[in-house]
């Protein structure tokens, strides 16, 4: 008798989602665009905030549009397309928030606007590495495979960061 895989957590699967990983890559990207002015962490909060508010749009206009026509008898399923949208884009919205809380670290003096902007960096680039050490464990137990993982995945997600960052 095959046992059934255990249950993912919503919230697991929403923070480890692709738009997760999307998310928190393009909150980098935008911290080191709007870091290259002078300007202050709040001016800065604000942009990504609202950068990231407009890929969320984006990302789940995409989502509600692609899925409308999925319904088996060709009828629009608005509300199940919204449902499928939402679960699928909201971990975007996630990932902004441990690095723009590190940025509102700053606007709120609790340390300097340097400080809050390269620890936002510094925990996204060691976020990439959790997500890559987390999403082996399916596929091996063995720590060094799962070390490895992490250290791809920091690379390629610093690697596509600075790619983005020259872009914008």
């Amino acid at each position: 008798m095959a046992t059934a895989k255990p249950q993912k957590h919503k919230f697991h699967a929403q923070f480890f989602s692709e738009s997760a990983i999307y998310g928190l890559i393009t909150v980098s990207a935008l911290i080191i665009v709007t870091g290259r002015y002078d300007i202050t962490a709040y001016a800065m909060f604000l942009k990504v905030l609202l950068a990231v508010v407009v890929f969320w749009a984006a990302h789940f206009f995409a989502n509600v549009v692609a899925h409308l026509s999925e319904a088996p008898d060709g009828a629009p399923r608005f509300k199940e397309s919204f449902k499928y949208a939402m679960s699928h884009s909201v971990g975007l919205l996630l990932a902004a928030v441990i690095p723009l809380t590190i940025v509102l670290s700053g606007v709120l003096d609790l340390v300097n606007d340097d400080t809050a902007v390269w620890v936002a960096l510094w925990v996204d680039v060691s976020l990439l590495a959790l997500f890559g050490f987390l999403s082996s464990r399916s596929w091996t137990r063995k720590l060094h495979y799962r070390f490895g993982a992490a250290l791809v995945t920091t690379l390629l997600g610093v690697g596509i960061v600075f790619l983005k960052a020259l872009i914008h």
